[in-house]
């Protein structure tokens, strides 16, 4: 679902946006209320549909940190 509007999010705003998403990663092996996991994966997705409808995608590795690709044209 790409964005139909001439103006889009900056770049530097969606890379602070990739970093958070390594957080989501470290609620797996926590104990969280059924409730607050579910309202935790929904953010998520939301922050990843944020960064993939401006054209990119977010990748993290502990080695290398946070990365934003551009998808192909």
């Amino acid at each position: 679902m790409m964005c139909t509007c001439s103006e889009k999010t900056e770049k530097k705003a969606l890379f602070e946006l990739a970093k958070a998403l390594k957080h989501f990663v470290n609620l797996d092996d926590l104990k969280m209320h059924p409730g607050d996991l579910h309202t935790a994966e929904v953010a998520e997705k939301l922050v990843r549909s944020i960064i993939e409808d401006n054209g990119y995608t977010a990748s993290y590795l502990k080695r290398r940190g946070t990365r934003l690709f551009r998808f192909p044209r």
